[in-house]
C-alpha cells in the first residue's frame, strides 16, 4: 500500500528488490492513484500527494519528495487528468494540481455540498470524476439510486453547475469517452447500458422507453447582501428546441418559493416573474413530457433582470 516499484530494463515481469520505492508519510495512509504531469509521477496518498522524478536514461537515479503533506485523495475514481494538470477529490475539497505541483481548490462554490458528501462516503462508487476532453469540463457524480446528480465544472468560466439525470437511470457507475472524445457513462442497471452525457437516450439497452428525463440547475446567485431581499423582475431565454414541441420546463427558484412555468421554453422569451428573494436559482428541465427526450434542445442564453 506504500511501494512504488519498476521493473528491470528490458524486463517486465521482473522487479527487484533495490527498486522498491517506499513513500514514507508520517500521516499514514495509503497510495490510490498514480498519474503523471510531464516528466514526473503524481503519487496519490489518503493522507499525502508525493513527486516522483525518474529521469529516462536512468531510472535508479529518482528522487521522491513529499510535495503537500497535509491533502489527501479519497480514492483512485476521484482523480482526473486534463491536458493542463489533474483534478482530484480530496476531503476538503476537489483540487487542481497544475504542471508546477501547485495545488488549487475549486470547489468553493459547492463546498458545503461537496464536505457534506465527501466525509460520508461508503464506497468509491459515489463521488466520481471525469474530464470531459471535447468540451473542456469536469463531471463529479454522487448520489447512485433512481436520480444520479452531477455537478460539473467549466473549466473556461470556471463556473459549477447541476445536472440531474433521472428517470430510467438507476445511477451513474463509470465514465469513459468514444472515438470522437464524446463523454458516455454505464448506468448502474442490473444489465448495464451505455449513454452519451450530452444525449437523451441509450447507445444500447433492451428496454422499451430508452428515454431520459434531464434536469439542468444553476447555482444560487447572491443579489446583493442575504440581509436584503431583491425583486426578481425577469428571466430572458433563448430556446432551440430542435424541431421538437415547447415542453422544456423553467422553474425560477428564490428563498421565497418557486415560480414554475411547464411545457413553456421555446425560442426567444422575456418571462415576467416578480418574485422577491435574497437569490436566484434557474432549473430548466424537461420532466413535463417525455417526447421531450427525442429532439436535441439547445439552452442559447439565460439573464435574469433584477431590482
Amino acid at each position: 500500500p506504500n511501494f512504488v516499484m519498476y521493473s528491470g530494463a528490458n524486463s517486465p515481469d521482473m522487479i527487484p528488490v533495490s527498486n522498491f520505492i517506499q513513500l514514507q508519510d508520517l500521516q499514514g495512509g495509503e497510495i490510490v492513484g498514480i498519474e503523471t504531469i510531464m516528466s514526473d509521477i503524481v503519487v496519490f496518498m489518503t493522507n499525502g500527494i508525493f513527486r516522483l522524478n525518474v529521469p529516462t536514461d536512468d531510472p535508479s537515479n529518482w528522487s521522491l519528495i513529499e510535495a503537500h503533506p497535509n491533502i489527501g485523495c479519497l480514492h483512485d475514481r476521484g482523480i482526473a487528468k486534463a491536458p493542463n494538470g489533474i483534478y482530484f477529490c480530496g476531503r476538503s475539497d476537489v483540487f487542481f494540481l497544475d504542471s508546477g505541483f501547485q495545488v488549487t481548490p475549486i470547489s468553493g462554490p459547492i463546498k458545503t455540498e461537496y464536505q457534506t458528501k465527501s466525509t460520508t462516503l461508503t464506497g468509491d462508487s459515489t463521488l466520481n470524476l471525469f474530464y470531459d476532453v471535447k468540451y473542456n469540463r469536469l463531471y463529479m457524480n454522487y448520489t447512485p439510486g433512481t436520480i444520479t446528480t452531477m455537478y460539473v465544472f467549466d473549466v473556461v468560466r470556471g463556473i459549477w453547475y447541476q445536472d440531474a439525470y433521472r428517470g430510467v437511470t438507476a445511477g451513474i457507475n463509470h465514465f469513459t469517452k468514444d472515438n470522437l472524445n464524446k463523454t458516455i457513462f454505464i448506468d448502474k442497471t442490473t444489465n448495464s447500458t451505455i449513454q452519451y452525457a450530452e444525449g437523451s437516450n441509450y447507445l444500447d439497452s433492451n428496454t422499451v422507453d430508452k428515454n431520459v428525463l434531464i434536469s439542468i440547475k444553476t447555482g444560487k446567485q447572491i443579489f446583493n447582501t442575504l440581509d436584503k431581499k431583491t425583486i426578481v423582475r425577469r428571466v430572458n431565454t433563448i430556446i432551440d428546441n430542435g424541431g421538437g414541441s415547447a415542453t422544456l420546463d423553467l422553474d425560477v427558484i428564490t428563498d421565497n418559493g418557486t415560480v414554475s412555468k411547464d411545457s413553456y421554453l421555446d425560442g426567444t422569451q422575456s418571462t415576467r416573474i416578480a418574485s422577491r428573494g435574497k437569490f436566484v436559482q434557474i432549473e430548466i428541465n424537461n420532466d413535463g413530457d417525455d417526447s421531450a427526450d427525442n429532439f436535441s434542445y439547445e439552452i442559447n442564453h439565460v439573464d435574469v433582470e433584477y431590482e
